[in-house]
């Protein structure tokens, strides 16, 4: 039971005022055991088990996987309350934060996908182009929290992360920490759902610090295959959801009026490979059984540390195997598996 001492504390603190200004809304409310007791409300969807009110989220990917056409996708769908792939969405407003494509081009993708969904011109999808946002700064974040109420959208889409925090580093934990707790507190404060579109690293994985998987929700990688507009999505992170693989098709239609809308799509088996992989799968071809020391120096077309997590990752796909009975004091030794000598003599 709460003394009334406490309860006292816990009244003042939500009244304090800010540095002598009068404060309207206070900076912080104690919670206790009394307020986890209470039955607490379901978690909201605004994309049925994926995305959901108040979060924060990135889905990453190279240049080129269609990772902005396919959430320019999702905003349409989420706009009009129709389903999103196999996701059920609730109807509401979007807010598309371009600070990549400039006004012409996302407005041509942005027309393509309405029409590719048959939407009009009174669909609640909204668009901020090249405003140089900066979400390290107070005045850039306040602008942000402003907007979303002004418009009164639920789901807010930024293109790329790259772009709203300039002259800060993406490896640095003191730049990109004070950029995601304030979209934090823009999602709480909000109910908006934040995602943020981001660029993938050489080696396939999110480019910058691992506090950025630290502060989401949800993460997804984006991955296309270059031939054919298959794209597959990949959860790495969900806090509010299972993690898991989902698959589209992108369609597109050249002809005016131009078009764009994705469908479901099963699982595609894709076997192309990075530059890293393809030099892992050449050299064991030729040279045989290897050790990872020799495989990684004799790198040609990509650096040592490619190479060497190129190795890993064709080990979980089952295109190389240990050599060696792997134990203390062994050297690493790699050999391609059968399925790995079918893909490499191909290359």
């Amino acid at each position: 039971m709460l003394t009334d001492e406490l309860k006292a504390i816990i009244e003042q603190a939500d009244v304090l005022p800010d540095e002598g200004e009068k404060q309207t809304k206070p900076r912080y409310k104690i919670l206790s055991a009394e307020n986890a007791l209470q039955p607490q409300p379901p978690i909201e969807w605004i994309v049925d088990g994926l995305i959901s009110t108040g979060s924060v989220s990135v889905f990453y990917g190279e240049g080129g996987s269609k990772k902005t056409w396919a959430l320019l996708d999702m905003a349409v769908c989420v706009a009009r309350g129709e389903n999103w792939l196999n996701f059920k969405t609730k109807a509401g407003g979007v807010l598309i934060i371009d600070e990549e494509s400039g006004s012409r081009r996302i407005l041509r993708r942005l027309g393509d996908v309405l029409r590719g969904h048959n939407a009009d011109n009174e669909t609640p999808v909204y668009c901020v182009s090249l405003a140089s946002f900066d979400f390290g700064e107070a005045g850039d974040v306040l602008e942000l929290h402003n907007l979303i109420n002004a418009l009164r959208v639920q789901l807010v889409i930024i293109d790329a992360l790259a772009d709203v925090m300039p002259g800060r580093d993406e490896n640095s934990v003191k730049d990109v920490q004070p950029v995601f707790l304030a979209l934090r507190r823009i999602a709480e404060e909000t109910q908006a759902a934040i995602l943020i579109i981001h660029h993938s690293n050489k080696n396939g994985g999110y480019r910058g610090s691992s506090a950025i998987k630290g502060a989401l929700d949800l993460l997804v990688s984006v991955e296309s295959k270059t031939a054919g507009n298959e794209i597959a999505f990949k959860t790495e992170k969900a806090r509010d959801t299972v993690a898991g693989e989902f698959f589209a098709t992108a369609n597109f239609m050249n002809i005016e009026p131009k078009m764009f809308w994705l469908t479901p799509s099963i699982a595609f088996d894709t076997k192309e490979f990075g530059k890293g992989e393809r030099y892992v799968l050449r050299y064991l071809l030729v040279n045989g059984a290897s050790e990872m020391t020799d495989i990684i120096h004799k790198a040609d077309s990509c650096s040592e540390r490619t190479a060497k997590n190129s190795v890993y990752s064709l080990a979980d796909k089952g295109f190389v195997k240990r050599a060696d009975e792997g134990g203390q004091g062994e050297k690493a030794t790699y050999i391609l598996t059968d399925k790995g000598k079918e893909e490499a003599s191909k290359l």
